[in-house]
């Protein structure tokens, strides 16, 4: 069975405001299990009600972009089709119209697939499938494997911006979005929240955060970033105003078969999970950009990765590898704090 942990990516630690300038500010807090994951929104501003309906803006938005980019049904009474079940469902038939948001998606998972050479590849709907990553858990033979990488490939998915269609060229192709729907939805979740004049605030959604300005009191948000192999502790703390963090791990979604985690982050070049990492962290101002990529330095290894993640304009990365080895960008030494976890060494990046 898939384990599903209380915490998936992070802990928050969020200081209550003081006396003085920052004591006008009230918190604001509401969380929904939403997108398969926890997804808990602080605001701090001057007025209650106002907090309370920015809230429920952010949800709404969470909401509608699930709806959008499920390949499962919702299960909310509704039996229209979002934009990826019928792009899935008219796979290797003809062109699907999808809303301004999902082809902006696709668009933008297109740039990453490019520029990573396939490390990132919204195709392996079938891989995922195989795994029974949204059903029954198995092991799949080398020899099914290998049948199902013949419908990834996201060379065969044709996007048309004048009539915002996709179409999946062979029959049985299908998209996953999981490696960035939520972090889309915590960008249009954030600009909501601007949007209603919302100038402090903390977004969490599975670990997918967003941090809007800074605390009350002027000072950085604080998160926590997960030890990989202890639930409840941390290795690192980074301080962030107005950025986004992201990690993926082998944790998140996972079964053991004889002793061994299969987890859902595939290397789409091979239709098996990746390895060489057990979590990766990325941290930018875009928390669309932050999801993909770390899926992306989680495909690639701490190695290629970080060669890979250099080339990203003001984007900073963590990677943690099996043997507990931490290595980072050297652009994060200010902002981050090791908690000194045990077995943990840190390297920073000397290129």
């Amino acid at each position: 069975m898939i384990r599903w942990p209380l915490v998936i990516c992070f802990f928050i630690l969020i200081f209550v405001p003081g006396c003085g300038q920052s004591s006008v500010l009230q918190e604001v807090i509401d969380e929904r299990f939403m997108m398969d994951t926890l997804v808990k929104i602080t605001v701090l501003c001057e007025d209650k009600q106002q907090g309370k309906a920015a809230l429920e803006a952010a949800f709404a938005e969470f909401e509608r972009i699930s709806i959008l980019t499920s390949r499962f049904p919702q299960g909310n009474g509704s039996s229209a089709l979002g934009d990826v079940m019928l792009a899935n469902k008219n796979s290797g038939l003809k062109p699907v119209k999808v809303s301004n948001d999902t082809f902006a998606i696709l668009e933008r998972c297109h740039y990453y697939e490019q520029l990573s050479g396939g490390a990132f590849d919204v195709s392996v709907g079938p891989v995922m499938e195989l795994w029974g990553f949204g059903g029954s858990q198995r092991v799949p033979t080398d020899a099914e494997i290998k049948q199902t990488l013949d419908l990834v490939g996201y060379q065969k998915i044709l996007l048309e911006p004048q009539q915002k269609t996709v179409y999946l060229t062979k029959r049985g192709m299908g998209i996953d979005l999981g490696s960035v729907a939520k972090g889309y939805a915590t960008d249009q979740a954030a600009a909501v929240l601007k949007k209603m004049g919302i100038k402090h605030a903390l977004i969490n959604a599975g670990g997918n955060i967003y941090a809007l300005g800074s605390k009350a009191d002027g000072s950085p948000w604080r998160v926590g970033i997960q030890d990989p192999r202890n639930q409840q502790g941390l290795v690192a703390i980074v301080s962030v105003k107005d950025a986004a963090v992201v990690t993926s791990g082998d944790y998140q979604r996972y079964f053991q078969e004889a002793g061994v985690r299969y987890h859902h982050i595939m290397n789409p070049a091979t239709g098996k999970p990746a390895r060489e990492v057990m979590q990766t962290t990325v941290i930018g101002a875009s928390a669309t950009d932050a999801d993909i990529l770390s899926t992306i330095l989680f495909v690639l290894g701490p190695k290629q990765g970080m060669d890979f993640v250099q080339g990203v304009q003001d984007t900073q990365a963590i990677f943690i590898t099996p043997d507990k080895q931490i290595t980072i960008t050297n652009q994060l030494t200010k902002q981050l704090e090791f908690t000194g976890a045990d077995g943990y060494r840190v390297i920073h990046d000397n290129s």
